[in-house]
């Protein structure tokens, strides 16, 4: 049992939140011929879309950018899409599409080893780790054309922004921390994690080993859930790499947005991410 994404209405979220990714979209569909349903949203729209669709009102940090994957079997989609779209900025993997910038991201059976994309026009590796376990468990997401694409579950979300963590941190970027603590304050804020919490055998012992203290034990089973998502041997893999990423680097970025209730101090955020983290290592188990 993991989060009960059929909580999450999408019906309900910001519309204006769907214009760029719609464009995008119909874009690509219309000159490449790509099935939509390989296209897995992801980055900061694919966590504005759920912050909305859960519910929550209050704003998260903004972006300029789209960032998409793509499930593909072989090069012959990126090719077409190199031949439809004009590269930008230098990373090989950036599109202008409809006037704004794209990143897209192929993973899939092109992977070698398992987790790098080496796309053409960009001549070196991308970390693409977990994508093909998260898309395999994604959800189908409704656009407003009638189209329909990927979106991860909340926890192959957080899933995709562990990894994105351990990748990034050390060239100092924070902004994945925040994007975790987002996604901890979901969970500790959803009825369905309360009742699971509350309600299931596995809930119940998290709860109790943390003196019923809410925010710890759903930050616990997030980061289990989370790993949970990706396949044995990415599992293992994300475990070995985390235990070596900083915690405290993590806690002290590991903070809410203006607008959000129940943001802490530096000591409870570093008791958030040790069970964050101590969810992650049991997943193993």
């Amino acid at each position: 049992m993991s989060f009960d994404d059929s909580v999450i209405n999408y019906a309900q979220a910001d519309s204006r939140l769907f214009d760029e990714l719609t464009s995008v979209v119909d874009a690509l569909v219309r000159e490449t011929g790509i099935d939509p349903g390989q296209i897995l949203v992801v980055g900061a729209g694919c966590r504005d879309i759920m912050h909305s669709a859960l519910g929550h009102p209050f704003t998260l940090r903004g972006t300029s950018d789209t960032d998409l994957g793509i499930a593909v079997a072989d090069w012959t989609m990126t090719k077409s899409i190199e031949r439809s779209f004009p590269r930008t900025g230098h990373t090989g993997i950036r599109y202008i599409i409809e006037g704004m910038p794209v990143d897209i991201m192929p993973f899939g059976e092109i992977e070698d080893p398992a987790g790098i994309s080496t796309p053409e026009p960009r001549g070196s590796e991308i970390v693409v780790f977990g994508f093909n376990d998260v898309y395999q468990n994604a959800g189908r997401l409704l656009l407003p054309t009638g189209t329909q694409i990927r979106i991860p579950s909340v926890p192959g979300y957080a899933a995709l922004k562990l990894r994105s963590w351990i990748d990034r941190s050390p060239s100092g970027e924070d902004k994945d921390a925040k994007d975790l603590a987002i996604v901890t304050f979901w969970y500790r804020e959803s009825q369905s994690i309360l009742n699971r919490l509350y309600g299931t055998a596995q809930g119940i012992e998290v709860l109790e080993s943390v003196g019923l203290d809410v925010p710890l034990a759903a930050a616990q089973l997030l980061g289990a859930d989370a790993a949970s998502q990706l396949s044995p041997a990415g599992r293992a893999d994300l475990i070995a790499r985390w235990v070596e990423t900083p915690q405290e680097l993590l806690a002290r970025h590991f903070t809410l947005p203006p607008g959000a209730s129940g943001d802490f101090g530096p000591e409870r955020r570093q008791e958030i991410v040790a069970h964050l983290s101590l969810g992650i290592a049991n997943s193993g188990s």
